[in-house]
């Protein structure tokens, strides 16, 4: 989906959409993007307990926010565990990693991802 030239865009219904969307997968981590538009994309992800994002980063600033489920979040030497409706914030080009306690579902929101694109 892309909002070019669109006042609104429905994204989700729900948590059932997004479960019937994007199930688990075991071992895995499933993505599943909902949302992209010039000042934000949206991407959904399913944890199977066995699973996680190892430490990375994003060329965008990100707010990773928990849907379902338990995670921890490592950023900049501190461990975060959040749960249902827990947030982060994390700048551009900072490590971080994300593993999921048993199974669990989150939002990625990358913020201006278009200024961030490689050519």
């Amino acid at each position: 989906m892309t909002d070019e030239g669109v006042a609104a865009t429905l994204i989700t219904t729900g948590f059932e959409q997004l479960r019937e969307q994007t199930p688990a997968r075991e071992g895995r981590v499933a993505p599943s993007r909902l949302f992209s538009g010039g000042d934000v994309r949206i991407v959904h992800m399913a944890l199977d307990e066995d699973s996680g994002l190892r430490e990375h980063t994003s060329p965008s600033p990100i707010l990773v926010q928990v849907v379902e489920g338990r995670v921890r979040f490592d950023v900049e030497g501190q461990s975060h565990e959040l749960e249902p409706g827990g947030m982060v914030h994390v700048a551009a080009s900072v490590p971080h990693a994300v593993t999921p306690v048993g199974t669990a579902r989150i939002l990625v929101i990358l913020l201006d991802p278009r200024s961030h694109v490689h050519h």
